[in-house]
């Protein structure tokens, strides 16, 4: 046996084996068929040798059996192809975690990123399903032709490092044996697979395992059974109910981690192929694991831009099972719950963070695939966007993740019910006083400067410093309101009368105003000190320009005349208000949109405003380094909060 095996494997071996070297930084796998014969088929295997060149001396092979094969759906029929193979032996190929004989070449030839599945397998390890493909970047030759980038990955099937459920024996035909386990797909083209069934719903499901040569009609009965009650429950009239109804049946937490993973990357095939495995004496299905992710992130033009659009309308059918679990408010709240716990712990940074350092890795590879295959700004399937620079479509993968947890912090996360508005409490800004009923502010009269001007109310203009007050307290009752413009002060001036703009007189009872709050939404009214039951009214409630302000019977809970947006528009800059970079105990930095902070102090808070006042984005962090995405090109400003201290310091983004 063992000269026969010798015999084999000197006839794989070309002349050429001692010139092979690793070509890039990464591992380069050569694969030699038995008399160079060329990959052909899906179903039938060439024998083959596998060599390992690499600068990790753990991770070099010299002259492994195995077998290869096609593999692949769509993909099989693309120009660079998809191959299974078929170890004589079981092996750790690489250091991955199982020992196993199969294993997984994916091409990603219309992924131009080549990390999609990369990503989406991070994606996976983060949300903790169970069993998370191993993903290991090689660079590809077959019979002395290079191939390009190659990702190497494990097969999903049944193993102790895979998806680990019971294996069963032919003899299996009794409970508790026969109930597991199971590997199934949900599956679009189950109809060309040996072993499938339709559910009672009209789902096409296909036996992974037990292996279709195996499986014997007790077992396949037992998990036809199996789903068909499944979907009893699921659609049933009490399907809600966590005892009786589909909830008894599923592991909630894989379904979660998988439906969130499903909308997170985008994947259009979410739902037309799901993997889902039953163990033995166990009644839950489990979801998982996730493959095939080289037409997600927005890489599918058949929807279109689909980075505002949720898989569970949009995705491909069957969409039956996971539109029936979103009925359920449990099922709702579930991944709401699940969601805020992985945003608050920095899933973006995460993702990017690993996009970025993968990006790095396969950078002298990537170089090398697109001079084999030269298709980076050429559709080759359904890609959405092209284009000219490797790096750009690494851009526009961290910018599509960005926006799509924008996009799902509005889906998933129950907007709040209105809250009572806030005592106000001034800080240092110029704000801007709007009328409820008609959104204009208030105003200076003729853009005066001149005391006794009077008041009136205009449409809100971003260039008009006349519609600019400072609110300065007084004491814990009382404020006054300074006109940036002119530096005066707000005055009363009688019942029904204009308000007007004087000097500053601290003694002066008609100065000072109480801000108090009104209902919800953060209105204010703002009453007279002079006399507390008149409060600042829009003159007849006008939607004229010009109409007067005055003082009238107080009537802030009942009149939207008299209630008020007070909205920050300016911070006010002293010589302390801006901290210099000397002071700062922290380092930051800015690349593109992203603001990156390093050497924080332990539970900071990091508040970003625009130079309107209003704030738009909020990081708090025990995490020592952080990274803010800030929307456009603009001015920032930049509130770091810990111990009672305060940093502010401008941001510009170019």
């Amino acid at each position: 046996m063992k000269i026969y095996q010798l015999m084999f494997v000197c006839m794989l071996i070309p002349c050429w084996t001692a010139a092979q070297t690793q070509l890039t930084n990464l591992p380069a796998m050569y694969i030699n068929t038995e008399n160079a014969q060329p990959v052909v088929s899906k179903d039938n295997y060439l024998n083959a040798t596998i060599t390992v060149k690499s600068s990790v001396a753990t991770e070099e092979v010299t002259n492994l059996v195995t077998e290869i094969k096609g593999r692949g759906n769509s993909t099989w029929g693309m120009a660079k192809k998809p191959y299974r193979l078929k170890l004589d032996k079981k092996a750790n190929l690489f250091g991955l975690p199982a020992k196993a004989k199969n294993w997984v070449l994916l091409a990603n030839y219309v992924d131009k990123t080549l990390i999609r599945n990369a990503v989406a397998f991070k994606i996976s390890e983060i949300a903790g399903l169970e069993f998370t493909p191993s993903v290991k970047f090689i660079d590809l030759y077959m019979n002395n032709e290079f191939l390009g980038n190659y990702m190497f990955t494990d097969q999903v099937e049944v193993n102790e490092k895979r998806v680990n459920v019971e294996e069963q024996d032919t003899i299996d035909i009794r409970e508790p044996e026969v109930t597991g386990g199971y590997l199934l797909e949900i599956d679009g083209f189950a109809a060309s697979e040996p072993k499938w069934f339709t559910s009672s719903q009209g789902l096409k499901i296909t036996i992974k395992y037990p292996k279709d040569d195996e499986i014997v009609k007790e077992q396949e009965t037992y998990i036809r059974n199996y789903i068909n009650t499944f979907e009893s429950k699921l659609f049933s009239s009490n399907f809600k109910d966590s005892e009786t109804g589909y909830r008894s049946m599923v592991d909630t937490i894989s379904l979660v981690n998988w439906y969130i993973a499903c909308e997170l990357t985008g994947n259009s095939d979410s739902f037309w192929s799901t993997y889902i495995y039953k163990r033995r004496s166990d009644n839950k299905l489990y979801f998982g694991p996730l493959w095939d992710f080289d037409i997600a992130f927005n890489n599918d033009d058949r929807l279109g831009n689909a980075v505002r659009k949720l898989m569970r309308e949009h995705a491909f059918n069957p969409r039956t099972w996971i539109q029936r679990f979103w009925e359920d408010e449990w099922f709702q709240k579930a991944v709401e719950r699940r969601w805020k716990a992985l945003v608050e712990d920095n899933l973006f940074d995460r993702l990017t963070t690993y996009i970025d350092e993968t990006a790095a890795l396969l950078d002298a590879s990537q170089a090398k695939n697109f001079q084999r295959w030269n298709i980076l700004n050429t559709k080759v399937y359904k890609e959405i966007y092209l284009f000219t620079t490797y790096q750009r479509g690494i851009d526009y993968l961290k910018l599509y993740l960005s926006e799509r947890i924008d996009f799902l912090n509005e889906s998933f996360i129950s907007p709040e019910p209105p809250q009572p508005t806030e005592p106000f409490v001034a800080e240092d800004f110029y704000y801007s006083i709007l009328n409820k009923r008609t959104n204009n502010a208030i105003d200076v009269t003729g853009e005066s400067t001149a005391s006794n001007a009077l008041l009136m109310l205009w449409t809100p203009s971003d260039d008009d410093d006349g519609q600019l007050w400072k609110i300065e307290a007084i004491d814990n009752t009382y404020s006054r309101f300074i006109n940036k413009r002119s530096g005066l002060v707000m005055t009363a001036n009688g019942r029904g009368n204009n308000l007007l703009q004087k000097e500053l007189n601290p003694a002066d009872i008609a100065q000072k105003w109480k801000i108090t709050p009104v209902l919800t939404g953060g209105l204010y009214g703002i009453e007279s000190a002079a006399a507390p039951y008149y409060s600042v009214n829009n003159n007849a409630g006008s939607f004229e320009n010009g109409n007067k302000v005055i003082v009238y019977d107080n009537r802030i809970t009942e009149s939207e005349n008299q209630q008020w947006y007070i909205q920050k528009r300016e911070m006010i800059e002293t010589q302390t208000g801006i901290t210099h970079a000397e002071q700062m105990p922290f380092t930051y930095h800015v690349s593109g949109h992203r603001l990156y902070v390093k050497n924080l102090p332990e539970s900071a808070v990091l508040r970003v405003y625009n130079l309107q006042g209003v704030r738009i984005r909020e990081v708090r962090t025990a995490r020592k380094q952080t990274s803010i995405d800030l929307p456009q090109q603009s001015i920032y400003i930049l509130n770091i909060m810990y111990e009672g201290n305060t940093h502010s310091l401008k941001i510009k983004i170019k």
